[in-house]
């Protein structure tokens, strides 16, 4: 007999947004001077007879203010308008360690981060002496993936495997060495 694979709704959740121009989005700049801001979101991967799954978890105020960034609502209350407690969620997909994707690993105490085994050692190894490389890591979140490790909450993953029945991870790199994407059965 087939498999039955369950249908998932994914959630957008916007939470902040920089106003700039193209050439503040590539590395050595573009020459149109045209605007081209950035929007930040989490995401939320639904099923109704399962607990939701996040993926990424954004970043702060605090790093909103230090990087210039507009915070439009903490990341905890996107969640909870669209019906999430924080608090609650068993399973984080955390795409790739930067600001804007890992630094609110806090909001969830009960959770488990999925991440690529690439991602942790990219992260935390020599590759973070170049400053280039390392300017859209922050410390902070870093340092707090690893202390999650030390508390067994922390899964690795290394190419592609499934977290749930109908939601895969498959590793990518590029834009950093351990980049994860997620497939959603929906």
């Amino acid at each position: 007999p087939p498999v039955t694979v369950p249908h998932h709704r994914i959630l957008a959740i916007r939470y902040g947004r920089h106003d700039r121009n193209a050439a503040a989005n590539f590395l050595g700049g573009d020459d149109h001077a045209t605007a081209m801001p950035l929007d930040y979101y989490v995401w939320a991967i639904m099923r109704d007879d399962a607990p939701p799954i996040v993926v990424d978890t954004g970043f702060d105020a605090e790093a909103a203010a230090r990087r210039g960034r507009t915070l439009l609502r903490p990341v905890a209350a996107g969640l909870a308008a669209a019906g999430i407690d924080s608090g609650a969620v068993e399973d984080v997909i955390v795409t790739h360690m930067h600001y804007d994707h890992a630094g609110s690993l806090d909001l969830f105490p009960r959770a488990r981060f999925h991440i690529q085994d690439a991602e942790m050692a990219f992260c935390t190894g020599r590759s973070m002496t170049e400053r280039t490389l390392r300017a859209p890591f922050d410390a902070d979140p870093v340092a707090g993936m690893v202390r999650l490790l030390f508390k067994d909450r922390v899964v690795f993953h290394a190419g592609t495997s499934a977290v749930a029945p109908g939601v895969t991870l498959h590793h990518l790199g590029g834009h950093t060495a351990g980049l994860q994407i997620v497939e959603v059965a929906t």
